[in-house]
């Protein structure tokens, strides 16, 4: 996790962008604040509920079509994989097989290459509404956007969401639902562009 935020925190300055308030990697599995990059030791205790680890990863590792990426990819709260989705078992069947072991943990499926393995209580979107709830900021007032799967949960909350035109087909089945808006530009634009299109 030091790593990652070290290695986001220099990207940042190389980029001339102001460190943000609140930063959550990892796919929603930490929130830090501030210049420190202060962890929300709360929010770590509270997806731990039924995450293991040791367990998730070794049920994990005899699955065909799954390679798990290295270690600078890991943390405490996520397991990542490259899939090979001809060769793997289908998500629901992945979610299925970890069940029958009495395993827990949400399965995300992004850019039809990686599979991130995290607690059940994480995800993006458990995240933003965790930081929602706790400093007062209603769902409608936070403005959310994403390109992959990882993002789809974040991105069907009640917050006004925008997806980027270099999307990951995974988001296509999002189209048409309230307060998802497809932008066009890509990357930051397609933020700005969703920014003006909530006038937010």
């Amino acid at each position: 996790a030091y790593h990652l935020l070290a290695t986001i925190q220099r990207q940042l300055k190389e980029k001339g962008i102001a460190t943000p308030d609140v930063l959550i990697p990892s796919t929603g599995t930490e929130i830090h604040y501030g210049n420190g990059m202060v962890r929300d030791e709360a929010w770590a205790r509270h997806i731990d509920y039924r995450w293991d680890r040791h367990r998730l990863l070794a049920a994990l590792s005899e699955i065909p079509g799954l390679k798990l990426q290295p270690e600078r990819a890991q943390s405490e709260h996520k397991l990542s994989f490259f899939i090979d989705a001809d060769r793997a078992p289908t998500i629901r069947e992945l979610v299925r097989h970890l069940r029958a072991l009495d395993l827990h943990a949400n399965v995300i499926y992004s850019y039809q290459a990686y599979l991130d393995v995290v607690p059940i209580r994480a995800s993006k979107g458990q995240a933003i509404r965790y930081l929602g709830a706790r400093w007062g900021i209603e769902p409608e007032a936070m403005l959310v956007a994403g390109n992959s799967g990882n993002d789809i949960e974040m991105l069907r909350g009640n917050t006004l969401g925008v997806v980027t035109g270099n999307y990951s087909c995974e988001l296509e089945r999002l189209r048409g639902e309230p307060l998802i808006y497809f932008a066009r530009g890509q990357h930051a634009w397609g933020v700005v562009e969703g920014i003006d299109y909530y006038d937010f």
